[in-house]
């Protein structure tokens, strides 16, 4: 009976310690991942708006590299939103990774950029985040 509560305790301690680790862990920015997805904007945002569900099958929390135009640079809370303007109904808003310093002359609106993050779903704009600019 003894052994049976030492394991227990064993395995209980081990699963804590795991959950601790994994809630802890942090997150990663797409820059060392390897793209699974290389998409130009429009056709993301067409795929999105034409249907959702199989987008999100597709794309969802895949890293994808996408390329288009800079229509709008945000800056909330140190974060930098960066927004590859389609039409005037919605876009793709990319959200850099937290501590991603990118170059100023990069990020003029009208500039074409390749961006690489996860997709995270579509909420009027297609949503990316832990993006990096790829060079």
């Amino acid at each position: 009976m003894r052994k049976k509560l030492i394991i227990f305790f064993a395995v209980a301690i081990f699963c804590a310690g795991f959950a601790w680790y994994r809630f802890n862990k942090p997150r990663e920015s797409a820059a060392a991942q390897p793209a699974d997805i290389t998409i130009h904007a429009q056709r993301l945002y067409e795929m999105y708006t034409s249907n959702e569900t199989d987008a999100d099958k597709r794309y969802l929390n895949k890293i994808i590299e996408v390329n288009g135009v800079i229509e709008e640079v945000e800056t909330y809370n140190n974060d930098i939103i960066i927004t590859l303007g389609l039409q005037a109904s919605g876009g793709i808003s990319c959200r850099l990774f937290p501590g991603e310093k990118p170059d100023e002359k990069l990020m003029t609106k009208g500039r074409e950029v390749t961006l690489k993050g996860k997709c995270t779903g579509f909420n009027i704009d297609v949503n990316l985040t832990d993006c990096v600019i790829v060079q």
